[in-house]
């Protein structure tokens, strides 16, 4: 049903996020690798019947080292899940220290996408959890490789508007520079969508054609 009503739509599912549910943690060995692999081979195939082509690693809450383990021996359990035979992307999402304390600033991320090794594997950037982390937006032009990027206010991780007293013309500028050309997501809240995806759209283009190198 819901694929005939995105069918219907004329959308495009592009994109999904929170990859795994709170249930689960790939970290502290509670859930279970034969329910792991279960989960991804279904969910992978949902998101290949809906023609999605990314979808994003955040799940903080699931990859949260606990204080009785090595961190080192955390980042090497979040190394090898994810086959690449259904053509989905996974992107790496650095998250902000108040949703996880594994993988949380754009090196951090890139590191783990190069152990990962998987031409299917791939980094995101979020500008929200960049301001949360006070993470640097120039790396961006040492890492240069993102799969997808997301973005919101750093304050209230809401829709990017004008004059919310955000540097999105940077953030725009990093991406310029190191030839990102893809998709961008808007992953914030609204009251009125409507009104503030038209808005938003329009900025976005706006701040993108500003962009310097």
């Amino acid at each position: 049903e819901q694929k005939q009503a995105l069918e219907a739509s004329g959308l495009e599912a592009e994109c999904f996020n929170i990859l795994f549910p709170k249930t689960m943690n790939l970290v502290d060995g509670s859930t279970d690798p034969a329910a792991l692999r279960a989960y991804l081979e279904k969910a992978m195939t949902l998101i290949a019947e809906l023609n999605g082509k990314i979808v994003v690693f955040g799940s903080g809450k699931c990859r949260t080292c606990p204080p009785d383990l090595c961190y080192i021996d955390a980042y090497r359990r979040l190394t090898g899940e994810i086959a690449a035979r259904y053509g989905i992307t996974v992107v790496i999402e650095p998250l902000s220290r108040k949703e996880t304390n594994l993988i949380c600033t754009m090196a951090e991320g890139a590191l783990l996408q190069k152990d990962v090794g998987r031409e299917n594997v791939g980094l995101l950037s979020d500008y929200f959890h960049v301001c949360a982390n006070g993470d640097a937006v120039n790396d961006m032009r040492i890492i240069r490789d993102f799969g997808h990027i997301h973005i919101a206010s750093g304050n209230g991780r809401r829709y990017p508007l004008p004059g919310d007293g955000e540097a999105y013309t940077d953030f725009f500028s990093a991406l310029k520079a190191v030839g990102y050309n893809v998709r961008m997501s808007i992953e914030g809240k609204t009251d009125d969508m409507e009104t503030d995806a038209k808005a938003a759209l329009a900025c976005l283009k706006q701040w993108e054609a500003n962009a310097a190198v």
